[in-house]
């Protein structure tokens, strides 16, 4: 984790959080205890305390009758009521990506593609969500379409945290970064229909992947 700089680190705390969501960092269910996250961003307490109370009521985090805070439980059926939302915009981010993206920039997301390629073979889960989620993100903001990046945001906030599981799932490990470099291809070729082809079926293979590690509904 990194660590938190002075300047509204309250702010700061509930941004860093957020991060953590998108990245996997945090699993469902997982208690998210003030004093370890404290220790972990080395800020005091009170900042942590109000980063969850904020993201408690976005419902990005859910209080259990202990007064625990969690990361909400992801099921089956949710997960798959998401999929087809994030493959038709995020399918649709990319293709508006990639007439905008310079050589310059087409080049930087090339180096991005080979880092991500570097910890996938070390079977790095925790590098590789978080270079994972630099990739799509980079791609995603070159749409230059403010309120389509932020649903994508707000859903990858939903999703994030059952990343954690990719590496779980040995055909994925051996093959994380292939729709990745199918992308940079399409991007580098101009091909905008291809690439939103191959981030709609990264989506997909991702949650072939994750969804056996969920329970069908919250009772099962």
């Amino acid at each position: 984790m990194k660590k938190i700089e002075h300047q509204s680190l309250s702010d700061q705390a509930y941004h860093a959080i957020r991060d953590g969501l998108q990245e996997g960092l945090f699993m469902p269910m997982e208690p998210l205890v003030i004093r370890t996250l404290a220790a972990n961003y080395g800020i005091s307490a009170t900042p942590i305390r109000e980063a969850l109370q904020r993201l408690v009521a976005e419902r990005l985090l859910t209080v259990l009758p202990n007064r625990s805070i969690v990361v909400p439980r992801m099921t089956q059926r949710r997960f798959r009521e998401l999929m087809p939302i994030r493959a038709a915009l995020e399918g649709m981010a990319a293709e508006l990506a990639v007439d905008k993206f310079t050589e310059e920039e087409i080049a930087q997301l090339s180096e991005l593609t080979a880092r991500v390629e570097e910890v996938a073979k070390r079977h790095d889960s925790a590098g590789y969500l978080t270079l994972n989620r630099e990739f799509h993100f980079t791609v995603y903001r070159r749409a230059n379409n403010p309120e389509l990046l932020q649903l994508i945001n707000d859903l990858w906030l939903k999703v994030g945290p059952v990343f954690t599981g990719l590496f779980d799932d040995e055909h994925f490990k051996h093959h994380a970064n292939d729709e990745h470099r199918n992308i940079l291809a399409a991007i580098e070729r101009r091909d905008a229909e291809a690439a939103g082809q191959f981030m709609r079926q990264d989506i997909d293979i991702a949650a072939k992947a994750l969804l056996p590690l969920m329970p069908l509904t919250d009772g099962a």
